[in-house]
């Protein structure tokens, strides 16, 4: 794990990665919602089907595995997930954690870090 950001000029070094880990994050959970949802339509006591749910079923294990390895590059950053706002990166710094969640306009900004949790 790399060591906290000292400042916001080292925190943005990273925007461009953190961006491209983001979007990625993004739409393999839009990919995973979309083939749970194809998986739901599908009554898996119909024989015709057994072919197609088993094809999905694989599919989501690829795009779920792919996530978890998006995710353990994300811990090696140092960074991760708010747990709050699923999309938004957290970068520890220092005097707090700077909150990185629009990506398309590399924007983030200091969050106070919270004792309780």
């Amino acid at each position: 794990m790399k060591r906290p950001a000292n400042d916001r000029r080292e925190a943005e070094r990273i925007v461009p990665l953190l961006r491209s880990i983001g979007e990625e994050i993004r739409e393999r959970s839009a990919i995973i919602d979309k083939l749970e949802d194809r998986l739901a339509d599908f009554s898996s006591t119909r024989e015709d089907s057994r072919v197609e749910i088993a094809g999905i079923e694989s599919e989501l294990s690829l795009h779920r595995r792919e996530l978890r390895r998006t995710e353990r590059e994300l811990n090696e950053l140092g960074c991760g997930l708010d747990a709050d706002h699923p999309l938004r990166i957290l970068i520890p710094a220092k005097t707090g954690t700077y909150a990185y969640e629009r990506l398309e306009k590399s924007a983030f900004y200091r969050r106070a870090t919270n004792p309780s949790r």
